[in-house]
Formats: C-alpha cells, structure tokens, sequence
C-alpha cells in the first residue's frame, strides 16, 4: 500500500466558504508514514459527484474521504461508498442505542434524522469518534483500502490517531525511506535549490522545494542509512541556511522556550507584525506588546538604524543584539520586507533560547 488519494466532500469546500485544511493535514500525516499522496479532490454534496470521484480511484491503494456523515439530508458518503463498493446499507442496532445513551446523558433531543448516522456499508469496520457523535468507517474493496471520516477537523484528527494509525502501521509494509526536511533562511529558492541538485546528482531520488519568504524549505525522500553519505552532503551544503529540520514553526519554539511567564515585545519597526506573529503562533501563550522597552524589561525588541534592522533579545543571562540588513534588496518600508524582518527577529531570538539551554545544561 503505498499511493493514496484523498477525496473531500462538502459544497462548502468547493464554494470556497471553509478552507480544505483536513487535505494539508492528513497528507502531511500520510508522507510521514511512507504513503505519496498522489491527488486531492474535492467535490460537492451531489450523489452524482460524488460517485465520479471514487470511480477515479482505480490505481489508488488507499483512498480517504472526509466529511459527509452528519444526519442531514446533503450527507450523502455512506450511500455513495456503499453503491461504490457494491454493498447495501446496513443499520447499526449498537450504534443507534450507543447514540441514544449519549444524548440522554448530555440531556439533548435525539431526532429521527439521527438514524441517518448508524447505516454503513455491509462489510465495513465502525471506527469510533473521540470527540463527536458520527462515527467513521473502514472497508476494503479488492486491493484498495478505504477510510471514511467525519469532515469536522478536531473530529477527523482525533479518529486518526485513535483509530486510522494503528490500522495502517499493523497493514503497510515496511519501507526504509522517508522524507527528510530543511527549512533554509538566508538563501533565494534558486541557490538553494543548486546546491541542493548538485549534491544528488545522477541519483534516483525525489526532492521537493517551497518558497515562503523568507524561508526555502527543502526536502528529500531517501533512505537515512542507505543513502548515509547523501545525507552528509545536504547537511554540509545546506548548514549556513538551515534553521530547522522538520518544518517546524520557529514563532512556536520561541514562546515553547521563552523562560518567563511574560514575554514583551516592542516593535519599532514593522507596526504591529512581529507581535502579531507571535500571537496567531501560540494564543494560548500570549505575548504583551510594550510600546517603549528603553527600561530594562525581559522581552524582544524589533527597530530600524538606518539601512539596518535591530534585533534585542534581553533574556536573563543578558541582551543578545543582533544587526542586520535585508537580502535581496528588500526595503524595510516595504510589506514583504517587514514581514522578513520579523522572521529573522523570530530566528535570532530562537539562536539565543537554544544557545541559553545549551550553556545551562
């Protein structure tokens, strides 16, 4: 088992009024499991639609569909996966009393429509909701494997790692391949990317690149012990850019390592960007904007000096000041220039956190 599809249902996904994030989300748990993802579809709440779709899976050997189980009358993926299969809809008595237990429990009115969610396919394995009420379903059809789950993501995610994980590391063979990650600051895209494919050259191996500025993130799908001496070489080549190696978010790791229960910031210079980064990276740890940090607070100071851009970082153990100016001729009065700066702010502070930790211990 190792191409998979990932087919989306919901009018409201293809009208653009929600974002597809289950697709990025999913896909990205898949790669990290030696599945390629191959495709994304999405489609309307419409039978017909929804049918075509799956007839396109015939050279897939794991397919994911997304949303469509609620009780409503546009909830039509149970019906299409079991035409699909050839199977009729059978009716859960378990899951209809488990269903009518819980709702009496939470003291909420149990409609007749709710019925809707205990049919699956003849055949099908249930796959139980952590967090809802719709539950999920399993088959196989020939040598194509199916997961069906609900299109809420805090749904879909916790029935991943509940109950699609452990089935598919019990039924995917063993590869020795992975994918490897860099995320690079410091270097356009196309330099990058030279580096990189002079270091693979005349080997059989995919590598990928995305751009976004000012980061270049690259990665590898190899083997780590086969393909060692490759290895060496990317890391050798790519090690004056390489901030990370799983994609990580370095406005995450900050606040993750920031050593006070308040972290300030003064941003003299990009109106409000590196505090709003900082807030959209980790809500739950909210940093507090300061409007003038000439007194010697703890926290993260961003200003211009010119051409230069400044950054502060007064930890503790001492101020880490670092000065810079903008690759690639950015313009710190510009927006894509600003938004840089945060991110090479963000980076000196996470030097300056790994450096502390790495001294304490």
């Amino acid at each position: 088992m190792r191409k998979a599809r990932l087919i989306t249902i919901g009018t409201e996904i293809t009208s653009g009024e929600v974002v597809n994030v289950n697709a990025s989300w999913v896909s990205l748990k898949l790669e990290d499991m030696g599945m390629r993802v191959f495709s994304h579809l999405s489609v309307r709440d419409q039978r017909d639609e929804i049918l075509r779709a799956l007839k396109t899976c015939g050279a897939d050997d794991l397919i994911v569909v997304t949303g469509g189980l609620g009780p409503t009358s546009d909830d039509l993926t149970r019906e299409c996966l079991a035409l699909h299969l050839n199977q009729v809809l059978e009716f859960d008595e378990k899951v209809w009393r488990d269903l009518s237990a819980l709702y009496a429990q939470r003291q909420l009115p149990l409609r007749e429509a709710h019925k809707h969610q205990c049919y699956f396919p003849s055949g099908s394995e249930r796959l139980r909701n952590p967090v809802g009420t719709a539950l999920g379903f399993a088959a196989q059809f020939g040598d194509q494997r199916y997961f069906v789950l609900p299109g809420p993501p805090r749904e879909l995610e916790a029935m991943w790692m509940a109950e699609v994980v452990p089935r598919l590391r019990s039924e995917l063979p063993v590869s020795s391949r992975q994918w490897l990650r860099w995320t690079c600051l410091g270097a356009p895209e196309s330099e990058v990317a030279e580096l990189v494919e002079a270091t693979i050259k005349g080997l059989d191996l995919e590598v990928g690149y995305r751009a976004q500025v000012p980061y270049v993130k690259v990665k590898v799908y190899l083997d780590p012990h086969k393909d060692r001496a490759v290895v060496e070489g990317l890391e050798k080549v790519l090690a004056p850019f390489v901030v990370g190696r799983a994609f990580e978010d370095l406005a995450e790791e900050l606040l993750q390592r920031w050593p006070l229960p308040d972290l300030h910031v003064c941003d003299a210079l990009t109106e409000r960007v590196l505090f709003e980064r900082l807030l959209k990276a980790a809500p739950n740890r909210s940093p507090r904007l300061a409007l003038d940090l000439s007194a010697p607070v703890h926290g993260l100071v961003l200003r211009a000096d010119g051409e230069e851009f400044v950054t502060e970082v007064r930890l503790p153990s001492g101020v880490h000041l670092e000065r810079k100016i903008l690759p690639y001729k950015l313009k710190l009065d510009s927006e894509r220039g600003r938004r840089s700066a945060v991110e090479w702010a963000v980076w000196s502070a996470v030097r300056a956190l790994r450096s502390q930790s790495s001294t304490s211990t």
